[in-house]
């Protein structure tokens, strides 16, 4: 993700980790320095979302928010799996592994969590699709497409 001016967040799953990464131009050389490295936030099939100063991301099976300055947990919920998600107007759509589409609050404070509805039976590991009003959801067999003016 890039971060204005001159800064780029990077992750990767499987047990690697994540870091917010500076670059800078140096005697007419591009230089690349590590503000910090982490092992939370590893995003897995989903990149995390930047939200002001705030990363919101699944760390394998745990969805979080962290402190973009530090690197360090704000806060974690369990219970939706190697999930996705997107933002819109101040909120997090997640759509967590087994089908389960949450609309999340993004907040520094806690998991604030406003509506849910069972989606999918089978493994969701795609990324909601929003256009306009629709929001476009797929898992290993089937494709919805729900009308969120109706």
């Amino acid at each position: 993700i890039f971060v204005p001016p001159n800064r780029l967040f990077v992750s990767s799953g499987y047990d690697t980790g994540s870091a917010l990464l500076e670059i800078r131009k140096v005697d007419g050389r591009f230089e690349v320095g590590e503000i910090w490295k982490a092992r939370n936030l590893k995003n897995q099939f989903s990149s995390s979302v930047l939200l002001g100063d705030t990363l919101y991301g699944f760390d394998n099976e745990t969805f979080k928010a962290v402190d973009l300055a530090t690197g360090k947990d704000l806060w974690r919920q369990r219970g939706l799996g190697h999930g996705s998600l997107i933002s819109a107007d101040g909120y997090l759509i997640v759509l967590g592994e087994k089908g389960k589409l949450v609309l999340v609050e993004a907040s520094r404070e806690g998991y604030r969590e406003k509506a849910s509805v069972e989606v999918f039976d089978g493994k969701c590991w795609t990324l909601p699709t929003l256009v306009g009003n629709r929001l476009y959801l797929r898992d290993e067999k089937e494709l919805v497409s729900l009308d969120l003016a109706a």
